[in-house]
């Protein structure tokens, strides 16, 4: 695909692609990101996208960033015990609520932090965590799964929750 027919695609796809993504994100902003995010991967793959299949790559790849956003989002809720409505819009609650967290991050091994941080906050694929920290993704793999759970047990100890309120699926720290 050349620069012209891709500048087309661009503006005659990017609101068709917008729909597609506030369909599953039920947010502006959020869908513009990700219709965003998809446009800059078809320039960067370019030379491997047929132009008349251009339109349903992207919506895969954004699709895949909807999946990948959503299960960031869901496995992080699992980490912080449900707090009532009231709580969480309070702002004195909202900022102890952040200084524990990050007293609980702070508290992991720097490798830990950095491999938790690069995956479940700035969305990198194990391979690129692999590649970036010079471990195997197996090995990253068992280190992001330790950094999760201590990071939990961090997060109940300072609150002084005990780990049975915390308990997830049976499974006791």
């Amino acid at each position: 695909m050349v620069e012209k027919e891709y500048i087309h695609i661009a503006r005659t796809q990017r609101e068709d692609l917008y729909r597609f993504a506030v369909r599953y994100t039920a947010d502006g902003d959020s869908a513009w990101d990700v219709v965003q995010e998809a446009l800059v991967r078809l320039w960067t793959h370019r030379s491997e996208v047929e132009a008349g299949k251009a339109k349903g790559w992207m919506i895969r790849v954004m699709y895949r960033q909807l999946v990948d956003q959503h299960r960031r989002e869901v496995r992080f809720r699992s980490l912080i015990p449900e707090i009532t409505r009231e709580e969480w819009y309070s702002q004195h609650d909202n900022f102890e609520l952040h200084d524990a967290m990050q007293t609980a991050l702070n508290q992991l091994p720097e490798q830990h932090r950095a491999i938790l941080l690069m995956k479940d906050l700035e969305g990198y694929q194990y391979k690129e965590i692999a590649h970036i920290t010079g471990l195997d993704e197996s090995q990253v793999t068992g280190i992001l799964y330790r950094a999760r759970i201590n990071l939990k047990k961090n997060y109940l100890k300072i609150n002084n929750i005990k780990p049975e309120d915390g308990k997830q699926k049976g499974k006791e720290f």
